[in-house]
């Protein structure tokens, strides 16, 4: 009874802190995947491995997280977010020689850090600082069918996950108001990621600045990003204060009721290095009863340094999502890369990222159950 009686006592000291917010929610997402990966990179000696697992997530990172408003008069409104991952099938059960997920919260990087901001919002639009989704990453999840999970996510090939640029750290980003579907957003990161941060460098730093106008109106959405990072030396951050790597992508879809039909584009270029990274995919949403057929293909060719005519990787995907309530949906997926002589990718899922064997083909089978709360 007494112990009863003390977390009560606990919560209600809760509540009236940390919940004196105007509104505020806690959220999350459960999702536990059984995959087979083949076509893997082993830990030592040649050729290639095959691994099965079970994944804190197969479509969709398991997480858990809090975020909340409170109106300050005039329109005014403060907003928050702290949202961390954590291992839902145990302690950092996506580590493995072929390359997965290597923090302790099998996504975002650490403790609270998928997201992580503080802000204002009114007419003007929405003013946010913090650890945050790159407007390029939000882009590309919205155009891929399968959302940046289950194994035929587009990340698998695409330049954002070949350059790290799904989050950035020390973030202020600015989002107009929305006129009519057309809204636009400006980003400047004092230090995109953690391993450009070198305080020896001083004003050498890599620092990034991007902007991004989308329409999103009915049955049509589309994109355009670009951003660019400074002191850059061949894709290595902290090496050089003139270079720069520039980013450029394009998105677009249109939903015609008995299918959704999407594309993306996208283009790297690096000062330090000859040649680009482009990467494109066409994907399609088809609704099946209580679920969705899920479907695209795409490639990507890297020809950073030095062109040998052998750099193209192509991707194909099929899956299928079933509702079995608003909150709850049962999965199934299956991915298919082919490499040629000099690419090295590997499908992976939303938690796992595998490293592939050059030259060699990969393949991943995922199914899995998801909750959201």
């Amino acid at each position: 009874m007494k112990k009863s009686l003390l977390a009560l006592a606990v919560i209600g000291a809760f509540t009236g802190s940390a919940f004196a917010a105007d509104n505020v929610q806690l959220y999350g997402i459960i999702d536990l995947g059984v995959a087979h990966f083949s076509g893997l990179k082993p830990t030592t000696g040649s050729g290639t491995v095959s691994s099965t697992v079970m994944d804190s997530g197969g479509q969709s990172s398991s997480r858990i997280g809090i975020k909340g408003t409170e109106d300050l008069g005039g329109g005014l409104k403060a907003i928050f977010q702290a949202e961390t991952g954590f291992c839902a099938a145990g302690t950092n059960q996506n580590t493995n020689g072929s390359g997965g997920n290597s923090n302790g919260y099998c996504s975002g990087g650490g403790f609270m850090q998928r997201t992580s901001m503080v802000g204002l919002t009114g007419g003007f639009g929405t003013v946010v600082a913090g650890r945050l989704n790159t407007p390029l990453w939000n882009a590309e999840l919205a155009a891929d069918p399968f959302g940046g999970g289950l194994t035929g996510k587009f990340d698998n090939i695409s330049n954002i996950a070949f350059a790290g640029l799904q989050r950035a750290n020390q973030t202020i980003a600015y989002v107009s108001p929305n006129f009519a579907g057309f809204t636009g957003t400006a980003v400047y990161s004092l230090a995109p990621t953690s391993a450009q941060v070198n305080l020896a460098q001083g004003g050498n730093t890599t620092r990034a600045w991007e902007l991004n106008a989308a329409y999103n109106n009915g049955p049509v959405f589309a994109t355009l990003d670009y951003i660019r990072l400074t002191n850059i030396d061949g894709l290595t951050p902290n090496s050089s204060s003139g270079n720069a790597d520039k980013h450029w992508q394009v998105t677009g879809g249109y939903d015609f009721g008995i299918a959704k039909v999407t594309a993306l584009y996208q283009d790297l270029k690096a000062d330090a290095v000859s040649g680009k990274r482009t990467a494109w995919m066409l994907g399609a949403t088809v609704p099946v009863g209580a679920g969705a057929v899920l479907a695209s293909y795409g490639q990507a060719k890297n020809t950073l340094g030095a062109d040998t005519g052998a750099d193209t990787a192509k991707q194909y995907a099929i899956g299928y999502t079933y509702s079995l309530s608003k909150r709850t949906n049962l999965y199934t997926s299956y991915a298919h890369i082919s490499n040629d002589a000099n690419t090295a990718l590997a499908v992976g899922d939303s938690s796992t990222s595998n490293l592939g064997v050059a030259g060699q083909s990969s393949s991943g089978v995922i199914f899995g159950l998801r909750h959201k709360f």
